[in-house]
């Protein structure tokens, strides 16, 4: 029987890369996501931890943290088709 190969959530994306920071660094950069995305930190430990999604905006911000912190984007976020025809 072959086993699917799902992608991973937005928050498995925060998560494992929030685990791969050295541990001195760990507590500074979800601060530093607080103070990006304006929310409390129980929100972004609720991201982490997969309690609740991480809306497009907050991605963007975190997208920001994580080229500051780590010099590379975590999420991918496409624009939305359509907009302004030429």
């Amino acid at each position: 029987m072959e086993q699917e190969i799902r992608p991973l959530t937005p928050n498995e994306i925060l998560r494992g890369w929030l685990d791969s920071l050295p541990r001195k660094d760990y507590n500074k950069t979800k601060h530093l996501l607080v103070d990006a995305c304006l929310v409390p930190l129980h929100t972004v430990n609720n991201w982490v931890y997969g309690n609740c999604s991480i809306r497009p905006a907050s991605q963007r911000d975190i997208n920001r943290v994580s080229l500051q912190v780590s010099g590379k984007e975590i999420f991918t976020i496409t624009k939305p088709e359509g907009g302004a025809k030429a």
